[in-house]
C-alpha cells in the first residue's frame, strides 16, 4: 500500500474540503496523535459518518490533508507564475508567497516536515509523500532556473533557502525568514548575472 501512495493520486471533492480544513487545523495546532476522526467531525460541523464514510482511518485522512496542502502549494505557484513573464521575478514570488504563509498566525511549520518528524520514520508511506513534495519544489525551482538561464547549482541553493526559511519560520513564528531568504535569493541571482563564469565549489 505505501508504495502506491501519491500526492497527485488523492483527489478531494469540494464537499470534503471542510473536513480537510478541520483536520489540517487540528494537525497544525496540535499533532497527528491529537487529531481524531471524531474531533475532525466536530470541528468541521459534520457527522462522524460523513468523515468515516470517506476516510476509514486517521492515516487515510492525513494522506488527504497532505495532498490538499500540496495542491494548494502547486496552485499558488502556478498563480504567481501567471503574473509575470520574467522567471527571475517568478523565483522571488515564491519567497513572497512564503512570507504570506509565515505572516499567518496559525503557521506552525511545513506540514510535510511536521508529519515526517512525527511519524515518517515509522511510516514509509508518509515519508514518501514528504519526499514527493520536496521533489516537486526542487523540480519547480529547477524549471524556473532553466528559463532564467541559471545553472542547476543556483536552483539547488534556492531550494535550500526555501526549505531553510520554512523550518526557521516554524520555530520563530514570524515572516522574517522569508524576507531574509528572498534577499539572499536576489543577491545570488544578481551575483551570477554579473559574473556567469562563477562555478559551484
Amino acid at each position: 500500500m505505501t508504495a502506491t501512495i501519491s500526492l497527485m493520486s488523492v483527489v478531494s471533492a469540494d464537499g470534503q474540503r471542510a473536513v480537510l480544513r478541520a483536520a489540517d487545523t487540528l494537525f497544525t495546532e496540535h499533532s497527528i496523535a491529537f487529531m481524531t476522526l471524531e474531533g475532525v467531525a466536530s470541528r468541521a460541523g459534520v457527522e462522524i459518518e460523513d468523515v468515516t464514510g470517506v476516510y476509514a482511518t486517521k492515516r487515510d485522512l492525513l494522506i488527504a490533508v497532505l495532498a490538499y496542502k500540496h495542491e494548494g502549494w502547486v496552485h499558488r505557484l502556478q498563480h504567481n507564475g501567471a503574473r509575470t513573464d520574467d522567471p527571475r521575478d517568478e523565483i522571488l514570488e515564491v519567497f513572497s508567497y512564503l512570507e504570506e504563509c509565515f505572516a499567518d498566525t496559525t503557521w506552525r511549520g511545513c506540514c510535510f516536515v511536521n508529519a515526517y518528524a512525527e511519524i515518517g520514520r515509522e511510516d514509509e508511506g508518509i515519508a514518501t509523500l514528504a519526499l514527493e513534495h520536496f521533489t516537486e519544489v526542487e523540480r519547480h525551482m529547477s524549471a524556473l532556473c532553466v528559463r532564467a538561464e541559471l545553472p542547476q547549482y543556483v536552483s539547488d541553493a534556492l531550494t535550500i533557502l526555501i526549505q531553510g526559511a520554512r523550518a526557521e519560520a516554524g520555530i520563530h513564528h514570524n515572516a522574517g525568514p522569508a524576507r531574509s531568504a528572498r534577499l539572499a535569493a536576489a543577491m545570488l541571482m544578481s551575483v551570477y548575472k554579473d559574473d556567469p563564469s562563477i562555478e559551484a565549489f
